[in-house]
């Protein structure tokens, strides 16, 4: 039967007819479209008269799929990868990281990496003379810069504050 249909179509476009299809609110009440419906469901099967092509998944559903099944991949990497746990400190989950706009600079990355210029890090090259903070608290490293050291705590103080005042936590 489909073939019909199309060859129908296809015959009277040969006679320069113009076929508009259309979305129609509902069939009942206007003349001609229980007609209309039956013949839209037989030209939406395949040449065997199978399938119905209008089953078939649409490419944005796959390719939703395929990005979420990628992000539950890369979120059990996450949670078992041995490095990076500062950076994971702030964001544990992936998908909530790829959602916030955040400016990487040479600098973040080096302090959440535990590679920025800490006396710690410093220590490790032979280029500092020991590890520990100038506030004598103990070995500094970006975890004790960030969450601990007294000499920054008015600046961390100041910054809780400004995220807060912007819905922050």
């Amino acid at each position: 039967m489909v073939g019909g249909i199309r060859d129908k179509v296809r015959h009277l476009s040969a006679l320069k007819w113009v076929i508009h299809f259309g979305w129609v609110k509902a069939h009942i009440g206007v003349e001609g479209n229980e007609a209309a419906d039956k013949l839209a469901k037989e030209a939406a099967r395949d040449e065997n008269d199978q399938n119905i092509v209008y089953d078939k998944i649409p490419t944005t559903t796959v390719a939703t799929e395929i990005n979420k099944q990628g992000t539950i991949k890369w979120q059990c990497q996450w949670n078992n990868s041995q490095k990076g746990a500062l950076y994971r400190s702030f964001f544990p989950v992936v998908e909530q990281r790829l959602k916030t706009k955040l400016t990487i600079t040479p600098e973040f990355t080096a302090i959440t990496t535990v590679h920025g210029k800490t006396k710690f890090y410093l220590y490790r090259f032979k280029l500092a003379d020991d590890t520990y903070c100038p506030s004598n608290e103990g070995v500094q490293t970006p975890e004790t810069i960030i969450y601990d050291c007294k000499i920054l705590e008015p600046q961390r103080s100041s910054l809780t504050r400004h995220i807060a005042t912007r819905g922050g936590k």
